[in-house]
């Protein structure tokens, strides 16, 4: 374990960055004037000297006592068709996507870099910015076609037994999946444990754990379509209609609604720090009072019973629902006033079988009005009262209006991306009501939790019962986790070179690379 802390002072400004990491790479290399530059760190994935898989930061420190010359080799991208792709080009010696810039490091000098993520780009323009996903539901049906399909070309065996575990796609198909993918097989649910490489028809498999998450194991004919579901995990796959958080507000799928996966690996996954995701508010309904407190008398008769109807979240109506009044508190508040006893009718069918079974509503004073509000935050979340079919109405008695003058319902709606100043009216964005992402995999704000920008698995607790909606950008340059190995998909430094800059004098620099 290692511990970087870094502190810039700068005209009485402190910048300060501390962080550890689990693995340190150290090479001091002596180089000369040499033209061609000595190689002191190399990334990929493939072992060798002086080399490591990725780099989460690094320091560069001339230890000698003339200037060297630092060489970073990169890859350069390009947009084509809001789908950044590497940009392959002759720049003398034959077409390559391959990139050198270079920097002089003064003696006894040294720089720090919080990430290895360095590319070049073939136009004055963002490489982090590509295909934008704009305040869209996920798919309705909680899942969606990944481009492979199921083949029985190699092996049948998927076709007549619902055990096998080998699961043998069309050439190539395979490069869509990664380990721990859950897939969706028609209405069967699986895991994937291996991948093959997809280089031809015989390895363009996945190996699959069969009939999960309340799902039967079941056999799949030729060319069934693979899914990537993204129901919430904390639940059977069929527990919801739609893809939302839990009773307890918790989500988590295996996949960003299916969003940020390529087949080639090239611009694979999601852009860092380009996640926004929005929840539903709860419908309500109020009585249109004004100025109530809990001391307010609401004027119903004590020890009565009074009944009114009640729709919740479109569902049929609940028909006289009964409360009845305490022989002498009839304010509004108190532990026995009148939005206590209205709150234990509507528990108390919170647990009986009916059209109010598990459907939560809450009375309260907001504003000096009574509303209540459903407990959930789907986009058909709503309240909807009405007089009673029969019994005593408390609609029009005392201090509560007649139902004709109660205002209207006010449905489930998503909160704005922009804000006005009352007095300015100057816009700025809303970020109170987004649950973002702060680039290094954290979820923050209206929520907290997880998201791996590479597989686009996300584990997240918000509002309890609710629909969301995502922004995001994918198909980028900069998108996903580290790639060092596929062919012009590249986006991090490849390698670091040094040579001394003095013709007749060597220097010797150090590189330290953490990860």
């Amino acid at each position: 374990m290692a511990n970087v802390s870094v502190n810039l002072g700068l005209d009485g400004k402190i910048f300060r960055k501390n962080k550890a990491y689990n693995q340190v790479f150290e090479n001091s290399q002596e180089v000369d004037n040499t033209d061609g530059f000595i190689n002191i760190l190399s990334v990929s994935d493939t072992k060798g000297t002086a080399t490591v898989p990725s780099i989460k930061a690094f320091c560069v420190y001339n230890e000698g006592d003339v200037p060297a010359e630092i060489q970073f080799k990169y890859q350069e991208w390009k947009n084509n068709s809001n789908v950044d792709d590497g940009n392959s080009v002759d720049t003398g010696g034959g077409a390559t996507v391959d990139r050198y810039a270079t920097m002089i490091l003064p003696a006894g000098d040294f720089f720090y870099l919080p990430h290895g993520r360095l590319i070049g780009y073939n136009a004055d323009a963002s490489a982090a910015n590509a295909t934008e996903i704009s305040n869209t539901a996920p798919d309705s049906n909680m899942y969606v076609d990944s481009g492979a399909d199921l083949d029985h070309a190699t092996s049948a065996t998927m076709g007549s037994d619902a055990t096998h575990t080998t699961l043998n796609l069309e050439n190539g198909h395979s490069k869509y999946f990664k380990v721990g993918d859950l897939i969706r097989i028609e209405n069967e649910i699986c895991e994937v444990t291996a991948v093959g490489t997809g280089a031809d028809l015989a390895n363009s498999t996945c190996t699959i754990k069969r009939g999960m998450f309340g799902s039967t194991a079941a056999t799949h004919a030729d060319d069934v379509a693979i899914r990537l579901p993204f129901f919430n995990m904390y639940n059977d796959f069929d527990k919801y209609s739609v893809a939302q958080t839990n009773e307890n507000g918790n989500f988590r799928a295996k996949n960003f609604f299916g969003y940020g996966r390529t087949g080639d690996a090239i611009s694979d996954g999601i852009q860092p720090g380009s996640i926004a995701i929005k929840f539903y508010s709860a419908g309500y309904q109020e009585l249109g009072m004004s100025g109530v407190s809990s001391n307010t008398n609401s004027g119903l008769a004590a020890s009565t019973t009074y009944q009114f109807n009640i729709t919740v979240d479109g569902g049929s109506t609940f028909v006289n629902l009964a409360f009845t009044t305490d022989s002498s508190n009839v304010r509004f508040g108190g532990s026995n006033g009148i939005i206590a006893k209205v709150q234990d009718a509507l528990d108390a069918q919170f647990y009986t079988a009916g059209n109010l079974f598990e459907k939560k509503v809450t009375v309260s004073i907001v504003n000096g009005d009574i509303r209540f509000t459903s407990g959930s935050h789907l986009s058909g979340s709503a309240i909807l009262l009405a007089a009673p079919g029969a019994g005593t109405t408390p609609f029009g008695v005392g201090r509560i209006p007649a139902i004709a003058n109660v205002e209207a319902a006010v449905a489930a709606k998503l909160p704005d991306d922009t804000i006005y100043d009352k007095t300015t009216y100057d816009a700025r964005p809303n970020k109170a009501a987004f649950m973002y992402d702060d680039g290094m995999g954290n979820l923050l704000g209206f929520g907290s939790g997880r998201v791996n920008y590479e597989t686009g698995e996300i584990n997240f607790t918000a509002l309890p019962d609710a629909e969301f909606v995502v922004n995001l950008i994918h198909k980028s340059a900069h998108a996903g986790g580290v790639n060092s190995s596929t062919a012009s998909g590249k986006n991090t430094i490849q390698s670091i070179g040094a040579r001394s800059v003095n013709p007749k004098l060597n220097t010797s620099v150090k590189v330290l690379a953490y990860n």
